[in-house]
């Protein structure tokens, strides 16, 4: 009868052996760095390509704050409902539109859409009003225009009683196409993550011997008599009255399936093994896992 290991076949079940596996991981730290870099190449390069496809052209932007009066003695509520989301819809709505175009600017209604944000800060007297897009020219035209009608709109309304520019920002470029640095950040984080999932995968079916752990798991009737290294002052391996014909030397790193087939090879010629040493063995590895380094 065949000596057969004891889990053959089903290492994924096995519970690891956190310790033996992140040592193995730190041995091929090389590979998680290649990971690393590539991942984060490919991040920045997808980031580009995206935008190159997209869009491609740099995004400038102007801002203008106005200071909104309002006509409270007629209408004391009336600042409630000017609140930053309802601004958002005036910019845009018919009356505002009509003033826009009277300024004779050349855009049309849908570019104003696309250009034209804004955003009110805690002082709702306070709007800022943004224009945004890839043509200086027609970023300048947009916002002189609203410069033009918003004190016209303050007549249209009866909650306002005037509105008029407060402050001034130059014309800025927008950042919004200089995050490669994020995506190459994410991108190597991804490489990592999927490196050490790769890594856990090819450990958990791994069946190569190691460690005592690794031999018990896998041939638990048969004694393991230690390493040819001493780890320990007092030595850790077993003292076993032996001739050396029925042990069995197993190079550090073996297969199981190379161990299993040697031991049947043995039992064959009528051997009967007493025990596995491991040689050839990696005394870094070892001292590190069983904490003498």
């Amino acid at each position: 009868m065949s000596i057969k290991n004891s889990k053959n076949d089903n290492y994924m079940n096995e519970t690891m052996d956190m310790r033996r596996f992140f040592l193995c991981v730190f041995s091929k730290i090389w590979m998680l760095i290649v990971c690393v870099v590539i991942g984060a190449f490919l991040g920045a390069w997808a980031y580009k390509a995206y935008y190159a496809i997209t869009d491609g052209q740099p995004r400038f932007q102007r801002s203008c704050d106005f200071y909104i009066t309002f006509n409270e003695a007629d209408h004391p509520n009336g600042m409630d409902y000017y609140n930053a989301y309802t601004w958002g819809q005036f910019l845009l709505d018919d009356k505002m539109i009509e003033h826009v175009m009277e300024f004779g600017g050349k855009y049309n209604e849908d570019e104003l859409k696309e250009a034209v944000s804004s955003r009110m800060m805690s002082d709702y007297r306070i709007l800022t009003v943004i224009i945004t897009g890839t043509d200086k020219r027609k970023i300048e035209a947009i916002y002189e225009a609203y410069k033009f009608a918003m004190p016209r709109f303050a007549n249209d309304v009866e909650e306002i009683t005037d509105i008029r520019v407060w402050s001034e920002d130059d014309m800025v470029l927008v950042n919004e196409h200089s995050l490669a640095s994020h995506a190459a950040f994410l991108g190597g984080l991804i490489g990592l993550l999927l490196a050490m999932a790769a890594f856990a995968v090819y450990y958990s079916m791994n069946d190569r011997i190691y460690t005592q752990s690794d031999w018990s798991k896998r041939f638990p009737d048969i004694a393991f008599l230690g390493y040819d290294i001493e780890l320990f002052s007092n030595g850790n391996n077993t003292d076993v009255v032996s001739d050396d014909d029925d042990i069995l030397f197993l190079n550090w790193g073996e297969h199981a399936t190379a161990a299993e087939f040697l031991l049947n090879e043995k039992k064959n010629n009528g051997v009967a093994i007493k025990g596995i040493k491991l040689i050839n063995c990696n005394e870094k590895f070892l001292k590190r896992y069983y904490g003498k380094a």
